[in-house]
């Protein structure tokens, strides 16, 4: 029997949001787990054999924690590994993350909150886990982050934890029990555990802060400062200003618009004024005719030729009315004259 589920638009958006949701917390938390997984050192095998670590076969931690196996007094005394993820590099005042591994064996007792950093290093922060072994042992992983004020190319780490030994193990009963039984009963010795000595190097590079650097005097003479830095300033400074002084001129002469006087024009104004009074002679005619025929490009064409569909009809006209003043003086009476003049002022207002 097949079953058909529908969803409305609204309903298949909220899926939608939903499963992206859900994704991205998935991601976020699998981001986040891998980021731990990654920071946090790996758990030490302190029974790992010489072989095993000669053949490569154990990773760096496991390789120190054999070696501190080999080189413990007592088989009850705890084994110890230190683990930092570079031991180089530093400034001073850095932040360093050191992580101590303890192992507890069976029959004593270590309290991690004894731990006490001394030497070159100061304590600021301390946070501590434990894992527990199928043998009934306890390894005590205690994470610090130090800080070391101390000028020189090597800074080293050391530290103590209080342990007790002398503790009775029963079957079935944790470390706490223990220690709690043993010390009612009074049988418990008290011993100090000194951490082996982790050296960690400082970097030689310069980070800024003053008073800190090795080596010759890094001051410069200031007329070696002055030719390298302040003479090239000066001298682009002063580039600068004569180019943008330059450059600003340049633009306000671009701003000022020149007065362009059209000669031909006003010459054409003063023959036509002449006209009006009645004063103009057979020259100035045929000189007018010629400064309008230049303006609008006609050329010594006669006017009864001209193409009236190309040159317009107010120039035409006044080239008509002009025409008979250039052959006679006295050709154009009173009456001629005024059309003249105002077919003028026409051929002025495209006179541009």
């Amino acid at each position: 029997m097949k079953i058909n589920i529908s969803l409305s638009a609204n309903w298949r958006k909220a899926l939608k949001v939903a499963t992206a949701a859900l994704l991205a917390v998935a991601l976020g938390a699998a981001a986040w787990f891998a980021v731990g997984w990654y920071q946090t050192p790996a758990w030490p095998d302190f029974a790992a054999p010489a072989a095993k670590v000669a053949a490569g076969e154990t990773t760096a931690a496991e390789s120190t924690a054999a070696d501190s196996v080999a080189n413990q007094v007592t088989a009850s005394e705890p084994k110890v590994v230190v683990v930092l993820k570079r031991d180089y590099a530093y400034h001073t005042g850095d932040l360093v993350k050191v992580h101590v591994f303890l192992k507890q064996n069976v029959g004593t007792v270590i309290d991690p909150q004894t731990l006490l950093v001394n030497g070159d290093f100061e304590l600021v922060e301390k946070s501590s886990a434990q894992k527990k072994l199928d043998d009934g042992s306890t390894i005590y992983r205690i994470d610090l982050t130090v800080q070391s004020f101390k000028v020189a190319p090597k800074v080293v780490f050391t530290s103590t934890v209080s342990w007790k030994s002398g503790i009775d193990a029963k079957p079935g009963s944790t470390s706490q029990s223990n220690a709690q039984a043993g010390n009612a009963q009074g049988a418990a010795k008290r011993n100090d555990l000194t951490i082996p000595a982790t050296p960690v190097f400082t970097s030689k590079t310069y980070d800024g802060r003053p008073n800190l650097m090795e080596g010759s005097d890094p001051r410069v003479s200031v007329w070696w400062y002055g030719g390298r830095h302040v003479v090239p300033l000066v001298v682009g400074s002063i580039l600068f200003l004569v180019v943008l002084v330059g450059a600003i001129k340049a633009y306000l002469r671009s701003r000022i618009k020149a007065v362009v006087v059209d000669h031909a024009r006003t010459r054409a104004v003063e023959i036509l004024a002449a006209i009006k009074s009645g004063s103009c002679s057979k020259a100035e005619h045929l000189e007018l005719d010629g400064l309008v025929r230049m303006r609008f490009k006609l050329g010594p064409v006669p006017v009864s030729q001209l193409n009236t569909a190309i040159v317009p009809g107010w120039l035409t006209l006044f080239l008509k009315l002009n025409e008979p003043a250039i052959y006679a003086p006295d050709a154009l009476d009173d009456d001629g004259k005024v059309r003249l003049s105002s077919q003028g002022q026409i051929v002025l207002s495209y006179w541009k």
